[in-house]
């Protein structure tokens, strides 16, 4: 007989169970869709003086597709290795026989995997054991052109140089660096004099005198003065217009012509 409690320890056991099978069988399930563990594979090799850094795992890809996996990677003598390759038998009959394998280099981080190209219509799919031929000289020669078209840049770049120096003339190549020296000095001298005493000499002289044109504006408005007459004193205002302005104008010329008519007729 089964303890109320045994039933409930059975139920979780089971529950557990079943939720770690779930888990493992979606484990398989994603493994296998990025590499195939059950599928059926048909194993060829290739021969290489060096596997340029090419690891076990490694993707092997036809026309961009991945196709299967390097298998392992051992020596058969001291100057050969033999890569053993795994293809999924689905892909065999598009992997022709003459087909050649390439180094190839994908991501930031320079990983290697082999790409599988070539092959005739006519030529029979792979087999379990065909060894294909790998282009070992095709990646190296890739980056000595490479290099070369560097050098040939560099070297295109160091002649337009040397031409450009070489059109300047020795007397005129120093002329242009004698004006750059003297061009310097005299920044140096302008920087310095800006930190002279003269500097602070002009900004206190500058001060004063707007000190002083504030007081003299104060002293004007403020009064008394014969300016802040002028402009704030409503009566001389008048008698200026009297003096200079229409008829009462003439009233005061003619006052001063009679005197000094009288003052010629009394010498």
């Amino acid at each position: 007989m089964f303890k109320p409690s045994d039933k409930k320890n059975y139920l979780i056991s089971g529950i557990f169970i079943s939720v770690l099978l779930v888990v493992v069988m979606v484990t398989v399930f994603m493994l296998n869709k990025e590499n195939p563990l059950f599928s059926s594979k048909v194993y060829i090799s290739t021969e290489v003086k060096s596997a340029q850094n090419l690891k076990e795992g490694a993707a092997v890809q036809l026309r961009g597709i991945k196709v299967g996996s390097v298998k392992s990677i051992d020596f058969k003598d001291l100057d050969t290795l033999i890569i053993t390759i795994g293809v999924t038998e689905k892909y065999s009959t598009w992997i022709k026989q003459d087909s050649t394998m390439t180094f190839k280099t994908q991501g930031v981080l320079g990983d290697k995997f082999l790409e599988i190209s070539g092959g005739t219509d006519s030529a029979p799919g792979i087999k379990d054991g065909d060894v294909l031929a790998t282009n070992e000289a095709s990646q190296i020669d890739h980056i000595i052109t490479k290099s070369e078209d560097l050098v040939v840049a560099a070297g295109s770049i160091l002649t337009k140089f040397d031409k450009l120096v070489s059109s300047i003339e020795d007397r005129r190549l120093d002329k242009i660096l004698s004006n750059i020296e003297s061009l310097t000095a005299n920044s140096n001298k302008v920087m310095m004099s800006l930190n002279d005493k003269n500097l602070g000499q002009s900004l206190a002289n500058l001060k004063a005198s707007s000190e002083s044109i504030s007081r003299m504006t104060k002293r004007i408005e403020e009064g008394p003065g014969t300016l802040h007459a002028l402009i704030y004193d409503q009566g001389l205002h008048e008698d200026l217009r009297s003096l200079v302005g229409g008829a009462n104008r003439n009233k005061v010329l003619k006052f001063f012509i009679r005197e000094s008519i009288k003052k010629e007729d009394n010498k």
